[in-house]
């Protein structure tokens, strides 16, 4: 089973359930870059409800994601420290990862690199999670395609016949079945139910990054992660 995304900012959990589904995750690095999404920022808990945090960065018109730099990386560092310390210092495992991430965002966005800061997250938190795949760029398999095609070069690239898709694609994906079905690629779609867990500051908000579960609740984040599990849908 083949997963393939575009890098976000911490991600949301059911991201993370994609990836533990999947034998091969492929980091989709060389597509354009899309301003004001998740792709440089997400939501986390704080005392108003879910609160975006935007990374700023100097993004020209159609560039890819491997080439969008972040601005200003010594000021973004310590408002992040500050954010995760207003946001999250009351959590149970604040103490167990706050210096862990603040020590890898403080590295990867150093490097002004937005791909290198969302990469080396989503890394670190796999490792907590103890999520151990494949994982490849999409700029090193050098597929010149858009789309379902592109998907369908990657998939035979990795030597994988079974696509697992997010729910959002499943318009263009149906409208390219017939591509598919010819190279002999099954896809199937994402099936979950976000699960609950405990959450600061009162009602639980879903679709928060997982950075919120791993600062909550610790070693049963992969399980809380599992919970949300259904069956996924054989689309064709």
């Amino acid at each position: 089973m083949l997963f393939l995304s575009q890098p976000t900012f911490f991600p949301w959990i059911g991201y993370y359930d994609l990836i533990d589904q999947s034998d091969i995750f492929v980091i989709l690095d060389d597509v354009k870059f899309e301003k004001q999404s998740w792709h440089h920022r997400n939501n986390f808990k704080s005392k108003k409800g879910l609160e975006l945090f935007t990374l700023p960065v100097l993004a020209g018109k159609n560039k890819l994601i491997k080439d969008i730099e972040i601005f200003n990386p010594e000021r973004i560092q310590k408002k992040f420290k500050n954010f995760l310390i207003t946001n999250y210092s009351k959590a149970k495992f604040f103490e167990d990862y706050f210096s862990i991430f603040i020590e890898r965002f403080n590295k990867d966005s150093s490097s002004k690199k937005l791909l290198i800061l969302n990469s080396g997250l989503i890394d670190l938190s796999l490792s907590i999670l103890k999520i151990k795949k494949k994982i490849l760029f999409s700029s090193s398999l050098k597929v010149d395609k858009k789309k379902s095609e592109r998907i369908i070069d990657i998939c035979k690239k990795c030597n994988e016949q079974n696509y697992l898709s997010s729910l959002g694609a499943q318009e263009y994906l149906l409208k390219d079945q017939n591509k598919f079905i010819e190279n002999q690629i099954e896809v199937f779609l994402h099936n979950y139910d976000h699960p609950q867990y405990k959450q600061l500051y009162g009602k639980f908000n879903s679709f928060a990054s997982i950075l919120d579960l791993i600062m909550n609740e610790g070693d049963n984040s992969i399980d809380i992660i599992r919970s949300g599990r259904k069956q996924n849908k054989k689309l064709f």
